[in-house]
């Protein structure tokens, strides 16, 4: 079988006869890369996070991935360390860096009375080592750290919240996000608050810890 040459004008004008148009392949048009913020790296400041006996003097932060029904959702929380309670917290099907600011300003409405030198510490995620995130924590006076690189284990007391969470936690991978959302919530707040004994606080309740607490410095 022998090919046939067919000038390109001649080709173009049978396509155009017929009502045809020629299929492209690739422009070859270079894909500009996305601007990429600047990291705002920090320290570890705190080498034992449960030595921490002082309220609101450190705060731990992550954000976790979990399964449901209908894709994934991301639960950003922090934990107050020297009372092991868990208050503030959302819960979203995206882990922008907004997720990370809004569960801060939650806290921060909830402790107008911090201690000076306070830290917040979480892992080196992108939402952590934003600019606008370092601007908002500098704004109310903490202290920013950050766990090692490859290190989960420098931001123990939320790790040890993740993994607990995990193994008692009912399985929520069949439920769809509108359900999902409430059952994390109900094991949060009913459950790990106030009804589970935590050993890091001599086996009492979070929320029992903290009152009295309170009402010993009071």
């Amino acid at each position: 079988m022998q090919g046939i040459t067919v000038e390109e004008w001649r080709f173009a004008r049978i396509l155009k006869k017929n009502g045809l148009i020629a299929k492209s392949g690739r422009t070859g048009k270079r894909r500009l890369p996305k601007p990429t913020e600047e990291q705002y790296i920090e320290e570890n400041l705190v080498k034992d996070k449960f030595y921490v006996k002082v309220p609101n003097m450190l705060w731990c932060s992550d954000i976790s991935e979990l399964i449901c029904r209908n894709g994934k959702l991301y639960v950003c929380r922090v934990i107050y360390v020297a009372t092991r309670r868990m208050v503030d917290w959302a819960i979203e099907r995206h882990q922008r860096q907004t997720i990370v600011q809004d569960v801060f300003f939650m806290a921060v409405g909830r402790n107008p009375n911090r201690l000076s030198g306070a830290v917040y510490h979480s892992e080196r995620g992108c939402q952590y080592t934003a600019r606008q995130t370092k601007e908002i924590v500098e704004k109310y006076k903490f202290r920013k750290s950050m766990s090692r690189p490859g290190t989960p284990s420098d931001n123990q007391p939320i790790e040890s919240f993740w993994q607990m969470l995990e193994r008692e936690m009912p399985d929520i991978r069949h439920l769809p996000f509108e359900e999902a959302r409430p059952a994390l919530v109900e094991y949060i707040k009913l459950y790990y608050n106030a009804t589970r004994l935590n050993s890091g606080i001599g086996y009492l309740f979070p929320n029992d810890f903290f009152t009295a607490f309170s009402v010993h410095n009071n």
